[in-house]
């Protein structure tokens, strides 16, 4: 009975990994253009669970990034913290929807979107989040962002 137990409970992980996968093989990639002012754009195509998602780097650690125009930062797990070799920070509170979280607020972090990269910014690094990075409105806030058709188009604000 016990080894049949097991073997359910591995089956279940190759099928649930296996899902995983092919749901992130299968994601539909950003698409980088030129404007007609000869400016950059990233087009964003929607993701099958209705979100839209950028690769990136925080300090040269590679993130998987869900855009997130509620987030005031940058938001990523302490896993993720530590591998980007982050220092330790001030202590934080940020208003989650699942509540009030305590976390660290890191500052003058760089962060790579796709091709768009930007210096100078917080990262807020939070107990217990797994899987992808926030990208927030202090990201955001460099681009004019606009959303339409499934589509997330980030073009880079004139200085």
């Amino acid at each position: 009975m016990n080894n049949h137990l097991v073997a359910a409970i591995v089956w279940i992980a190759i099928v649930i990994g296996g899902y995983f996968a092919i749901d992130r093989l299968s994601a539909p990639a950003p698409v980088v253009r030129a404007t007609e002012n000869g400016k950059v754009e990233i087009v964003v195509p929607v993701a099958r669970d209705g979100h839209y998602y950028l690769d990136g780097e925080i300090n040269g650690q590679s993130v998987r990034f869900l855009v997130d125009t509620g987030a005031s930062y940058i938001a990523i797990g302490s896993d993720l913290a530590r591998r980007a070799n982050l220092p330790a920070g001030v202590a934080g509170f940020f208003n989650t929807a699942n509540g009030s979280v305590e976390g660290r607020i890191v500052r003058d972090q760089q962060v790579r979107a796709d091709i768009f990269e930007v210096n100078g910014l917080t990262v807020a690094v939070m107990p217990g989040r797994i899987g992808y990075g926030l990208l927030g409105q202090n990201f955001l806030k460099y681009f004019d962002v606009t959303q339409s058709d499934g589509k997330l188009v980030l073009r880079m604000r004139r200085s």
